[in-house]
């Protein structure tokens, strides 16, 4: 036995291993990085959606929409604004914004990520437009504070009150979103890249309601 070519032949057998390795490695933190850019994009494309509509919550050329809120919940906000800035002052040309989540989960990649729902009614003409937001999220919470502070929103999340609704001065938003795949594709072992967005919004029309 040539105990130099036997011995050669572990030293290259080894260095093969570490190349494979390290190129594994640089694979997994190449696609992580793809991943979470990717989820980023998406999450600052929803948020920009959502700070939108909120901040515009109640607005009317002429004053303030009458009702303001009509429903909330943690999952859930229904309310009035002129949200496309139609030139009149009337309520009768006021949309009827909502925000739902969960929606429909998605069909294929992360178990855990379902539709947010947008949906515009337009009450001068009856029409209805619903936006599924299929990106990924996995979470879009609200909470409801006062004008002190003061949190509306109970332990169990059922709907605020008629009264309560009149109280909300503040919300505070959660939003969260997952890659559609896995780090890890080729084994499946690995957990899905997400991001957290988290804002307290005062929009001014609920200011001295």
């Amino acid at each position: 036995m040539n105990i130099g070519l036997v011995t050669s032949y572990v030293i290259g057998g080894m260095l093969l291993i570490g190349i494979l390795a390290m190129n594994m490695s640089l694979s997994s933190s190449s696609t992580e990085l793809t991943l979470t850019q990717t989820t980023r994009e998406k999450a600052k494309g929803v948020k920009e959606f959502i700070t939108h509509d909120i901040q515009k919550m109640g607005y009317n050329r002429e004053g303030k929409t009458t009702p303001i809120l009509e429903v909330g919940e943690s999952n859930k906000i229904v309310f009035y604004s002129n949200i496309d800035d139609t030139e009149s002052n009337q309520n009768t040309d006021v949309e009827k914004v909502t925000w739902e989540f969960p929606g429909a989960p998605l069909d294929k990649g992360n178990p855990n990520a379902y539709e947010l729902v947008r949906t515009v009614e337009h009450l001068d003409t009856g029409n209805i437009e619903k936006t599924p937001i299929r990106l990924g999220v996995t979470n879009f919470e609200i909470k409801y504070f006062d004008e002190y502070g003061k949190s509306l929103s109970h332990a169990m999340s059922p709907p605020l009150s008629s009264s309560e609704l009149t109280n909300v001065v503040q919300l505070y938003i959660t939003l969260e979103l997952q890659s559609s795949a896995k780090i890890n594709q080729n084994t499946g072992a690995g957990g899905f890249v997400r991001t957290i967005w988290e804002k307290r919004f005062s929009p001014p029309n609920l200011e001295e309601i």
